[in-house]
């Protein structure tokens, strides 16, 4: 199920498409870091729990799978450290940058984007689904030597085969079906940080000084969570739907942000047309006194 104002986001993203996203190319740069350091530690030898012959490695040495689980752990708990500790000085912008998930939620809508232009759309499926190929690759590297579809035998290829093709489906058919959704609903890393973010030094700044907000809505339809972009530091009223009581706790917009700079860029193109006018969201710091 996809949220309620999804086409009306996606159209959004084409008029800032069509504008020209800044934003792109560091986020492309932002995620291939992301890719990167996950390949390279099972590769590098780093971390593996081989799962087809028990070749589990710690630092490049052999070691029995109780000493590779501790380094899993050690290698999950340095990863997690790094994003808390950002998270703590420039919100959830791991969520909105960094993220593979998240990424695969913004291929979709780029088919989305082109569903009139064929070759645009069949293009557009291609570098998804070679996204999320590769992330699943890599994923799996921390857990199978991939020697196995050389030396391994016909079964252990298959099963290998099989299980990188039915959760590369499930990455893609995800980036149709649930997108954001899994952001705001059951990733666990994200409803930790809805539970313990306060504001942020740094993050998305609403000020309606030297101009004014027009109220258009643009940010609000535009973002990928469902919060007002221009409320980030008021709390929020608990959902009188949410069966997680821990969920339901008043928390504030700030928390709920993934730094995406969605509704950045849909401000800056609605004052595009206002000369000489100041867009009221924009990244920067948050002053003490914001509104609380």
């Amino acid at each position: 199920m996809l949220p309620l104002n999804e086409q009306d986001r996606v159209r959004i993203l084409a008029a800032v498409s069509k504008r020209g996203s800044s934003f792109r190319p560091r986020r492309i740069a932002a995620i291939t870091v992301s890719l990167l350091i996950l390949l390279a530690v099972p590769l590098l030898g780093l971390v593996r729990i081989d799962l087809w012959q028990g070749h589990h490695l710690l630092l490049g040495e052999s070691v029995d799978a109780i000493t590779a689980l501790k380094g899993f752990v050690v290698a999950m708990a340095i990863l997690y450290g790094f994003t808390f500790i950002t998270n703590m000085v420039i919100g959830r912008f791991f969520c909105g940058w960094g993220c593979p998930v998240g990424y695969v939620s913004r291929l979709g809508e780029d088919v989305d984007l082109k569903k009139r232009k064929p070759l645009g759309r069949a293009l557009a499926h291609l570098y998804g689904a070679s996204f999320v190929a590769t992330f699943v690759g890599a994923v799996m590297l921390w857990w199978v030597d991939p020697r196995v579809l050389v030396d391994g035998s016909a079964r252990a290829i298959a099963v290998t085969l099989l299980i990188f093709l039915f959760l590369t489906a499930g990455g893609y058919l995800h980036a149709f079906g649930w997108r954001f959704l899994f952001c705001v609903k059951a990733c666990p890393i994200g409803l930790y940080y809805r539970l313990v973010t306060s504001r942020a030094p740094l993050g998305i700044v609403f000020s309606e000084v030297p101009n004014p907000c027009i109220e258009c809505g643009a940010c609000e339809t535009v973002c990928p969570v469902d919060i007002d972009p221009k409320a980030l530091g008021k709390a929020l009223p608990p959902d009188p739907n949410e069966p997680d009581p821990l969920m339901a706790l008043e928390r504030y917009g700030d928390a709920e942000c993934i730094r995406c700079g969605d509704c950045v860029e849909a401000c800056r193109m609605v004052f595009s047309k206002r000369d000489g006018e100041t867009p009221p969201l924009r990244f920067g710091r948050v002053k003490s006194d914001s509104p609380s």
